[in-house]
């Protein structure tokens, strides 16, 4: 009589599919477990060191950054978001028709990030019309966007800025200003005003654009922001480079005699 395989799994303990040839598996020693982790921790790479930037300017202006960190010419003049010109240093605002020289052959370009308060900012920048280069973003480090700080929309904040500033002359009492921005828009409206210097080179390659400063603007598509103002240069004529009053900077000019000595 044939059994059932209800009775060969009660008579051997095994079902017909077990082989009784079949291995167990066996827990791993302490030192297979030991090797096991050793390798895993080979294969980890470590974390990428910082490369130090080299900086290639010339030693003058590296100097010059190091004893006199900045790259205003004059006083320094700013677009609000209400659509005016101002001079921070006495928050007055730019009279709409105060006309000035646009020098546009010594506007500064280039990369900038601000370290802390009363501390210089670091600058990769140079003259445009003196046939400088901007460096790549990628060539200046502090590219892990988690060590970055937190911008004004919430999102990480690249810590280098592409900056620009414009060099302008008062056409009446001859003081210089710059006009410096980090905006797109801002730096757009630069950018105009010296496709426009380009063009008078063919034409007048003896003069600068004279400019009133303006605003414009656009509906921005998110309605909770609104309506965007937007600087503007607004050409209204040109001026002879040979009217134009270089500043003196020369050593000389520096040394007053009637200043005391501290």
């Amino acid at each position: 009589m044939k059994l059932g395989a209800e009775h060969r799994i009660e008579s051997t303990g095994r079902t017909p599919t077990d082989s009784p040839n079949a291995t167990r598996r066996t827990p791993p020693t302490a030192r297979e477990l030991v090797a096991t982790k050793k390798q895993a921790l080979s294969q980890i790479k470590p974390a990428a060191t910082p490369v130090a930037v080299k900086d290639d300017r010339p030693y003058r202006d590296r100097y010059l950054d190091e004893v006199a960190p900045s790259g205003i010419a004059g006083r320094l003049i700013k677009f609000d978001k209400s659509g005016a010109f101002t001079t921070p240093d006495d928050g007055e605002e730019v009279a709409p028709d105060t006309e000035f020289i646009a020098l546009c052959d010594q506007t500064l370009v280039g990369w900038i990030k601000f370290a802390g308060t009363g501390e210089p900012p670091d600058r990769r920048q140079g003259l445009l019309y003196d046939g400088w280069v901007m460096p790549a973003r990628e060539s200046l480090g502090d590219l892990d966007k988690t060590q970055w700080d937190e911008g004004l929309d919430g999102q990480p904040a690249d810590p280098w800025q592409h900056q620009i500033c414009a060099v302008l002359q008062h056409a009446q009492t001859s003081e210089l200003f710059t006009f410096c921005t980090s905006s797109r828009t801002g730096r757009r409206a630069v950018g105009n005003l010296l496709r426009h210097f380009d063009r008078m080179q063919r034409t007048n390659p003896g003069d600068y654009p004279l400019v009133r400063l303006g605003k414009g603007g656009f509906q921005h598509r998110d309605t909770r922001i609104g309506f965007v103002n937007t600087p503007v240069f607004v050409v209204c004529g040109r001026q002879s480079r040979d009217s134009v009053a270089t500043p003196d900077t020369s050593l000389a000019a520096n040394l007053n005699d009637e200043i005391p000595f501290l």
